[in-house]
């Protein structure tokens, strides 16, 4: 695939899906996915014009947390069949009317014959223009122009939002079937206390990424991807109070009997089941008997199985 960040005239007609996609859950992929088959049908080339960063944070100064990174947003796009990603700041674009946008940038300029977006999408200066003024921009430019209608689950409606607080809240599992996989984090391993080796549970430490969504602190059934291999895992996710930690981390017990030094690697750490709440244990001892009797809690419930 393809990655632009500036806008750059194209040669071939295109199917754009449109969109901030910044969790690229069930609903973002649905409309990716018929993009892609329309692009396919036509022979237009399957594309998205999307953000490396927040709208909201230019238009009320408030930016939402992130859930997923901008590396693991291009892959998902590529494995969905995306050829060509334009991810642009925002702030290059904002002063940008609706009219402008449509026919200056999606159609003279990114050859768009088709466009993709959903049901609540909002484009062009101080976000005036929505679905409905796409369709009617589109159709002066004979572009045909499709909005994407929400997705429920049961009867919630999908949205990064509801992800979002779903994930605060503890409630990882419908938070992982609203994004259609489960939440991660991956970033550098970092040298933590070493306390776990006393207590014959070592552990890898992750700083949480200020700019991220913050899960409920507590223990969490996870998986660890180390080079490739998938491990079964437990991390903690939260501030360590019985070592008196501060800084909030995720730390993570990897299973399966791995060993090997992960200082300084990057890797991904996918939580999949809310076990408890955090809490500070009297001492070292008593934390180690809990994690083991929060393992023997995932294996009896049997949660790694449920991912396979």
């Amino acid at each position: 695939m393809q990655v632009f960040n500036n806008i750059e005239l194209q040669v071939s007609p295109a199917c754009i899906a449109v969109g901030c996609f910044d969790g690229i859950h069930i609903g973002h992929q649905k409309i990716i996915r018929e993009m892609c088959g329309y692009a396919e049908e036509k022979g237009l080339t399957p594309t998205v014009f999307t953000f490396n960063s927040s709208p909201a944070a230019f238009l009320s100064n408030s930016s939402p947390r992130a859930l997923i990174t901008q590396n693991e947003k291009m892959n998902i796009f590529e494995n969905l069949g995306v050829e060509k990603c334009f991810s642009l700041d925002f702030s290059s674009i904002r002063n940008v009317s609706a009219e402008e946008y449509v026919q200056n940038i999606l159609y003279k300029q990114l050859k768009a014959r088709a466009v993709f977006c959903g049901f609540n999408y909002r484009f062009g200066k101080n976000a005036l223009g929505n679905s409905d003024y796409l369709k009617e921009l589109c159709t002066q430019l004979s572009i045909k122009a499709y909005v994407c209608s929400p997705i429920c689950y049961g009867k919630t409606v999908v949205s990064s939002s509801k992800i979002r607080s779903l994930i605060e809240e503890g409630e990882i599992c419908t938070a992982n079937n609203l994004l259609g996989k489960p939440f991660s984090l991956q970033n550098v391993i970092v040298e933590g206390n070493h306390n776990g080796r006393t207590i014959g549970i070592p552990t890898i430490n992750q700083n949480l990424p200020a700019e991220f969504v913050t899960p409920r602190f507590g223990a969490y059934a996870s998986f660890a991807y180390i080079d490739g291999t998938r491990y079964n895992a437990v991390t903690n996710v939260g501030t360590r109070p019985t070592v008196n930690g501060t800084n909030i981390n995720a730390e993570t017990h990897i299973l399966n009997g791995f060993k090997g030094n992960l200082y300084g690697k990057e890797i991904r750490t996918e939580l999949l089941y809310f076990v408890r709440d955090e809490k500070k244990f009297n001492n070292l001892n008593e934390l180690s008997l809990q994690i083991k009797q929060d393992i023997a809690f995932i294996e009896e419930h049997k949660i790694y199985q449920q991912y396979s």
